[in-house]
């Protein structure tokens, strides 16, 4: 059982302006493997053995999100059709400015999703701000995971200081017990080698989607190797990262014993999957 626990798909209608957006705002850095529409997902998981997939939007303002729940809960319930509804695992997304956040996430946790995706760059907040620590804390108690990007942005170069591991652990030392799935290694990129060690004790966990023209440097390489079996979740990001790529990479670092946890049961368990 392969689970990407962090990739994203659009509503078709917006998938090309979303995609040909994010293409300019990284200056030609980020190379899509995919056009961003769900049938794409849908077909470049089956190419690659991928049963499962996390597909996390992002409300990058608050009138979006309850447009991304109909969506989400469209998925689950198959009216996108039974191949997204037996592969895709859809998060929602609030903004933690909205001032209706916390009947949003009364109504994610009511439909039955999992978790709740964010975005400091796009959502202009910072992990360490206490004034969002509410809005996690209601997601620890309601029982959902949240997703968060993590450390740098190729789209937001010269910002820092909204989600690295310093931001990171002042959040999960003072809302415990929350459910974080720190992306990108838990924000490496950006930051000085053993940064993101910080986070460790503070019980997180953190996926592999970090880009193809940085899997070889040497924090990347040592996070994966080094960080326990039991902390750390197969992600990709697609469609920014080709999923035989992305197994590939963390087969050549990881041995064959532990595929089995990062590759799928660590997120069956987290994500309550009862898969197994």
């Amino acid at each position: 059982m392969i689970i990407d626990v962090h990739s994203h798909d659009f509503p078709d209608a917006l998938a090309a302006r979303a995609m040909n957006g994010m293409c300019r705002m990284t200056e030609g850095t980020l190379w899509p493997s995919g056009d961003g529409t769900l049938t794409n997902h849908l077909d470049a998981m089956e190419l690659a053995g991928v049963d499962k997939a996390v597909s996390c939007p992002i409300a990058t303002k608050p009138s979006l999100t309850d447009g991304i729940i109909r969506r989400a809960v469209a998925i689950r319930d198959g009216e996108l059709g039974a191949r997204a509804q037996r592969m895709i695992i859809p998060f929602a997304s609030v903004h933690p400015r909205d001032p209706d956040v916390r009947a949003h996430l009364d109504q994610i946790a009511a439909a039955g999703l999992k978790g709740v995706k964010f975005h400091c760059y796009y959502q202009d907040f910072s992990l360490a701000d206490r004034s969002v620590w509410p809005v996690f804390e209601q997601i620890r108690d309601l029982g959902l995971v949240a997703q968060c990007h993590c450390g740098a942005d190729v789209g937001w170069r010269d910002v820092r200081g909204l989600c690295g591991p310093e931001e990171i652990e002042v959040l999960l030392k003072n809302v415990r017990s929350l459910k974080l799935i720190a992306a990108h290694l838990g924000g490496s990129d950006g930051y000085p080698p053993h940064a993101t060690d910080r986070i460790l004790e503070c019980g997180c966990y953190i996926d592999t989607s970090v880009l193809a023209r940085r899997w070889h440097y040497d924090e990347q390489m040592r996070l994966l190797r080094s960080w326990p079996t039991d902390r750390i979740l197969f992600g990709t990001d697609f469609p920014w990262v080709n999923y035989t790529e992305a197994i590939r990479w963390v087969k050549s670092v990881r041995a064959p014993a532990d595929w089995p946890a990062l590759f799928g049961d660590n997120a069956a368990r987290l994500l309550d999957l009862r898969l197994f």
